[in-house]
């Protein structure tokens, strides 16, 4: 029987995505997003249009390297950023965000650049990962992003 339901309940998402919205997934079944600070999953409809960004480090518009945490996350954030409107997206559109940190120290720092330009209401799936290095020895993050618009919202677009 609880099979059954789960089934069920699956496939109802399923005809809302299918329906062509985003639906964001936090089941009962798991525990609740710490600090209600991301979803554990988004489900995207099949005609949904999708921009995969590569990582984004503490690097300004001309190439120099911020100075410590606080203005790395903000240049790796306002990339991002600007790469979802250079797509004609939004934060909402925004699935999934993968963030590689070397302390975590660092963390308040980097969600508060990630709230500065995506919203504090900002909850895509999330994954945060201490790494040991970066690409380059002065970077201290690294940020990269899934976003998806689903037909309805290509023409509201900022």
């Amino acid at each position: 029987m609880m099979k059954t339901l789960v089934v069920l309940g699956l496939l109802l998402s399923a005809c809302v995505a299918l329906a062509g919205e985003i639906q964001t997934l936090n089941p009962d079944t798991l525990p609740a997003p710490f600090k209600n600070r991301f979803s554990h999953g988004k489900l995207v409809p099949a005609d949904a249009e999708w921009l995969y960004t590569a990582g984004q480090t503490g690097r300004d518009v001309d190439g120099r390297i911020g100075d410590g945490i606080a203005e790395q996350a903000d240049f790796a954030m306002r990339n991002l950023y600007n790469i979802v409107i250079a797509a004609g997206m939004s934060s909402e559109d925004v699935i999934k965000m993968t963030i590689y940190y070397l302390d975590p120290k660092h963390l308040p720092a980097i969600v508060a650049a990630r709230n500065h330009y995506f919203g504090k209401d900002f909850r895509p799936a999330s994954t945060a990962v201490g790494v040991a290095a970066l690409a380059n020895a002065a970077y201290l993050v690294e940020v990269e992003l899934i976003a998806a618009r689903v037909a309805e919202n290509r023409d509201s677009a900022p």
